[in-house]
């Protein structure tokens, strides 16, 4: 095998994760390859071996190759005394992102903001900017909207000092989403025409389902579903979207609720059961018991309601409060249709 130095080993690795943000994952894959093939010299460094294992936690992480995430979180925990700063913020900020999408939310933003006291280490502009985007995404998810807009702000500028419309255009959907949040609905909706607008032009299929999901469930938060199931179905039919395997997941479950709010009972059906599919084998947790609740709500077979109960106590015991936020309120809702307030009382005052 041809001599490699320490030097150009650690240029790999910044590559990998640079090919990493920009979405080049083909590219990144080449390079992760080329870092196996120096595995040998790479964990006789203790440097270097710590970088590669956050690197490949990155990837993992960004590709949804969950499985190992885990068991590499708690090797990482018992080196993180011999990781220098950079080091520690990259390990900091990965931890952070993988709890928001395990929704633990608490110990994300613990980690994100132990990240932040790193972030000067680096000397990285660009970086600087990545971290403010994916932390505002944090802060949005828990509906911090003001923290969220403080960040995602921060790291436009960044970008067009830097002329990288493609991330400026990234931070708009942040943006256009904290705006739906604060009912901001006309500026959300224009921002987004813009957005889609953009994406079609640069040809990025994968974002443009992420884009048309967002603009779908800033629609469906003005009770607008049958303009929602226009823009989720137009998300779930680009192959490409697939691959952003959360955001999918999620469209399949708004699209269930859009479905149901507008009565399509026997469609709704159809989307539980690929949405259900897909949520027990990328693990995610959360929405596999969103999807099992809207089933027993919408079909309800004997004993839905004390089924359905003890499926919110999980949701309880995970502390996904803001996913029970809305979804209690839908349970409450069906009830109260039917006339049944007893229920629908309960169910709202476990929000």
């Amino acid at each position: 095998m041809n001599f490699i130095s320490d030097k150009s080993i650690k240029k790999l690795l910044h590559s990998w994760y640079t090919m990493l943000k920009h979405r080049h994952f083909s590219k990144a894959e080449e390079i992760k390859t080329t870092l196996l093939k120096h595995q040998r010299k790479i964990s006789k460094k203790q440097e270097l071996c710590l970088h590669y294992q956050l690197m490949l936690f990155r990837h993992q992480l960004w590709m949804n190759q969950t499985e190992d995430l885990e068991k590499m979180k708690h090797e990482l925990m018992q080196h993180k005394e011999d990781m220098n700063e950079e080091l520690a913020y990259y390990f900091y900020f990965f931890l952070g992102l993988y709890e928001a999408l395990n929704s633990d939310q608490n110990d994300a933003i613990y980690y994100l903001e132990k990240a932040e006291e790193r972030l000067s280490f680096l000397n990285d502009e660009l970086e600087e900017a990545e971290f403010h985007f994916r932390t505002s995404g944090v802060y949005y998810n828990n509906r911090y909207s003001l923290l969220s807009i403080r960040h995602i702000q921060k790291a436009m500028d960044i970008f067009a000092k830097h002329g990288d419309d493609h991330s400026l255009y990234r931070c708009k959907i942040v943006l256009g989403l904290n705006y739906s949040d604060q009912k901001k609905y006309e500026e959300a909706e224009a921002l987004f025409i813009e957005i889609i607008d953009y994406v079609k032009m640069i040809d990025d299929q994968e974002l443009l389902g992420i884009v048309y999901y967002d603009a779908g469930f800033i629609q469906s938060r003005q009770n607008r579903h049958t303009k929602a199931l226009e823009y989720f179905k137009k998300a779930l039919r680009l192959p490409a979207y697939r691959k952003s395997v959360h955001s999918y997941v999620s469209c399949l479950y708004e699209t269930v609720r859009s479905c149901y709010k507008e009565n399509l009972t026997d469609e709704g059906m159809k989307y539980i059961q690929k949405g259900l599919k897909e949520a027990v084998a990328s693990q995610f947790d959360i929405l596999r018991i969103k999807f099992q609740i809207l089933f027993l709500l919408y079909s309800q077979t004997s004993k839905a309601d004390e089924q359905i109960a003890r499926l919110v106590t999980c949701l309880e015991r995970k502390e996904a409060w803001i996913d029970l936020e809305d979804l209690l309120a839908d349970v409450s809702d069906f009830y109260k249709k039917k006339g049944d307030f007893e229920r629908a009382a309960f169910f709202i005052m476990r929000g």
